[in-house]
């Protein structure tokens, strides 16, 4: 089985996610980031992981109850 890995820029695109807060969140060690791997100096994250990551985010109507959901 072939697996899809995106480089940073690709999920930059995909998500409309800052590259630097990708960074950021890889650094701090983030629970609700994304799953990635890193191969050398590089860093990937797994296409079908970031599926099921942007699939099962929550969703808001409002800020406001994205505010109240913390």
């Amino acid at each position: 089985m072939t697996q899809i890995l995106l480089n940073e820029n690709d999920v930059s695109v995909r998500t409309s996610i800052p590259v630097k807060t990708l960074r950021y969140w890889r650094f701090a060690g983030t629970i609700f980031a994304p799953k990635f791997i890193k191969l050398g100096a590089r860093v990937y994250y797994p296409k079908d992981d970031l599926d099921n990551w942007l699939n099962n985010s929550p969703r808001f109507s409002s800020a406001a109850e994205a505010r109240l959901s913390k």
